[in-house]
């Protein structure tokens, strides 16, 4: 029995149905292209920017920084700071990632100047989500200490 398997290592080309010719960067890039998922629905993707976007930042800490920082006088530069710095960035960033569809380590080999931002954007994703996972911990241990029948915190004089 003859053996039809072809070496993906080999350099030349294979004919497809049309009587083309597929070369082996081709079909690589055609696998790496059929292998990146897709958004089922634009709500999806609208959806996944909200969780993005909205992160405990701005439900825990949004509250206390008004307050320390003067209240409602707060809220023009931190909205004036939202319309035209941070909208437009994050925009920019899905726009990137949208035009490319290549990851962050990726991406920045457009320009090699900024390879290293690619490896500080995981760094960061990294340390976050380290900072995230202690928050969930702490709120769980309260979560489960708060049921017992004596609650440590009660002991405490405010007084």
């Amino acid at each position: 029995m003859k053996n039809n398997r072809v070496n993906p290592d080999s350099t030349s080309a294979k004919s497809n149905e049309d009587g083309g010719e597929i070369g082996r960067e081709e079909k690589e890039k055609e696998a790496v292209e059929d292998s990146r998922g897709q958004w089922a629905s634009p709500a999806e993707f609208i959806l996944s920017c909200l969780g993005y976007a909205v992160g405990l930042g701005n439900v825990w800490r949004f509250p206390y920084l008004c307050y320390e920082n003067g209240g409602g006088a707060f809220l023009i530069p931190y909205l004036i700071m939202i319309v035209f710095v941070g909208l437009p960035i994050f925009l920019i960033e899905l726009a990137i990632g949208q035009y490319s569809g290549v990851g962050p380590l990726n991406i920045w080999s457009i320009s090699p100047i900024f390879r290293g931002v690619g490896a500080g954007m995981i760094m960061i994703t990294f340390l976050v989500s380290i900072y995230y996972n202690m928050i969930l911990a702490w709120s769980l241990y309260y979560m489960f200490a708060s049921w017992q029948s004596q609650v440590s915190w009660l002991d405490y004089d405010i007084a």
